[in-house]
This record gives structure tokens, C-alpha cells and sequence, in this order.
């Protein structure tokens, strides 16, 4: 049996809910390529993937699925037939940049999982997540530097009380410390769905891959936040 695995872990009710839960992913870059592939093959029902952009060369040494599928076609297109291509899930594909415009097209989702790599759209994120009540995994990379945290609406910080002000435009990328990253995002939003294990909810996974070193920190909120001030925890 293709799960029997992973039923041990989460029981087959919880492998139900797996195959049931609709989850968003956004940005298929390096984060996006190794979450949808993880979530697909543990059997995620539905993803809602968003993307506006076309692979280039650049992008190889981490978003393995355009060097399987080449540069010529739009993330979306190659991700949609990547995961048909691995699992039966059911594929919604964006070729949008995701803006307060558009977000509503995440609508129905269980989890939003924040693969973007600037501030700007994360943010819109945060305020959907906020707005809808949906839990919100962000993970991010620079280098050998990781982090991941999971926002939990009315429970948790948001995304906009520790987020920097400031962002390099410039990002640089090893394939290993993204796929780590990504790992860490999709076993968050396996947890989320089955309500086994404990989440970074209020938490943030910090990983130096340059030492090892992995730690875990508690999160405040910003009393002075512009997106959950009002929301009380």
C-alpha cells in the first residue's frame, strides 16, 4: 500500500484528513518545488499553486523540477504536471503574482504555505491568513541560513511582527539548505492537518547549516503591529 509507511504515524484517520486537506503553495521556486513534491506524495488531496514566473538557468541548482521538464514553460505548467506525474492529487494552477487583488484565489484552503521570497508578498499572505483564519507555514532561505514558523490566526505573532523591515534582492541559494528548509515546511503542514506532533506555532526554527547548529525560538508579539494588533491572542 503506497502509505503504509506513513498510516503508522499519523493513523488512518489521519491519513483521511491528509487526502481530504486542500493546501495552498505559494512561490515554486527552490521551497516550492521540494514542498509540493513532499505533500503530493504523502497524498494532500488538493494544491492551489501560484507562480508568475518562467524557470531560467539560474535556477537549477534547486528547482529540480524544471530541469527534469526545461526552461520553456511557466513554473505552474511544468509543477501541475510534475505532481500529476507523481500522485493523484488535484492540481489548481495560478500563473499569477499573488497580490491583495488576487489572493481570494486561495480561497478554500486548509493551510497557506509561504514559498515567496519577498517581504511584499508574504505580507499579503499574512493579511489573507490573518482575514480567513487559515494557518500560515513561511519559511525562508539566504545562503547556509534557514528559518521556518508557523502562524496560527488569533493564537500566534503574525508574519508582519517579526518579518525585517528590509530585504536583500539579491538572495543567494544552496539546494541542500532549501531542500532542508522545505522539509521542515511540509512535515509543519502534515502536523497542522492531522493534528499529530507539535507545531512551530509561535515559534521560529532558525537552521545554520554552516555549523549545524538548529534552534528554536519562542515568538512575541509586536503589541504595535499594523496587521494583528487588533486580534486578540
Amino acid at each position: 500500500m503506497r502509505y503504509s509507511r506513513q498510516i503508522p504515524v499519523f493513523g488512518r484517520d489521519g491519513q483521511e484528513r491528509i487526502e481530504g486537506s486542500t493546501v495552498a503553495v505559494v512561490g515554486l521556486g527552490g521551497l516550492g518545488c521540494n514542498v509540493i513534491t513532499q505533500l503530493a506524495s504523502a497524498g494532500i488531496g488538493r494544491l492551489i499553486i501560484a507562480d508568475h514566473q518562467e524557470p531560467d538557468e539560474t535556477n537549477l541548482n534547486r528547482q529540480f523540477i524544471y530541469s527534469y521538464f526545461g526552461l520553456d514553460d511557466k513554473k505552474t505548467v511544468s509543477s501541475k504536471k510534475w505532481i500529476e506525474g507523481i500522485s493523484e492529487t488535484s492540481v489548481v494552477a495560478n500563473d499569477v503574482r499573488i497580490t491583495s487583488d488576487n489572493v481570494s484565489i486561495l480561497e478554500g484552503c486548509d493551510v497557506i504555505v509561504d514559498c515567496t521570497d519577498n517581504n511584499q508578498t508574504r505580507l499579503v499572505l499574512n493579511r489573507f491568513s490573518l482575514d480567513r483564519k487559515i494557518p500560515l507555514v513561511h519559511g525562508g532561505t539566504e545562503s547556509l541560513i534557514g528559518q521556518v514558523s508557523v502562524v496560527i490566526p488569533g493564537v500566534t505573532p503574525c508574519l508582519n511582527c517579526f518579518l525585517p523591515k528590509t530585504e536583500r534582492k539579491d538572495i543567494l541559494s544552496v539546494g541542500p539548505v532549501v531542500s532542508l528548509v522545505a522539509a521542515v515546511q511540509s512535515t509543519e503542514v502534515l502536523k497542522i492537518v492531522t493534528g499529530v506532533g507539535e507545531t512551530l506555532a509561535g515559534k521560529l526554527l532558525t537552521i545554520d547549516a554552516a555549523t549545524n547548529a538548529y534552534r528554536v525560538l519562542d515568538m512575541n508579539k509586536d503589541d504595535n503591529c499594523s496587521e494583528c494588533r487588533g486580534i486578540i491572542l
